[in-house]
């Protein structure tokens, strides 16, 4: 059972992260839904369970924040990503 409701979102964001080399690495992705405490992004490249990360959304600000990767899972050509938000998108207004 999930701790909060998930609501469909649709939006292009921006995910930076650091990689094994400790450079900050940018990518494209997809939100495909979200919750007070966190998100589902599709994004072409795997990112390791417990990355943290910033996204930085085209239209949906109130998505801007940073986070932790929870899971990560293959799906066809891409990847889906759970993403729990650093604070609650209600705590930062």
């Amino acid at each position: 059972m999930r701790e909060q409701p998930r609501l469909s979102a649709r939006d292009i964001v921006t995910v930076a992260w650091r990689d094994e080399n400790r450079e900050i690495r940018y990518m494209r992705s997809l939100v495909w839904n979200i919750s007070g405490g966190g998100a589902l992004v599709i994004s072409y490249r795997p990112l390791p369970v417990g990355s943290f990360i910033r996204i930085r959304p085209r239209n949906l600000f109130f998505l801007a924040g940073s986070g932790r990767v929870r899971h990560c899972t293959r799906w066809g050509f891409a990847y889906l990503l759970g993403l729990k938000f650093e604070s609650e998108i209600g705590a930062r207004f």
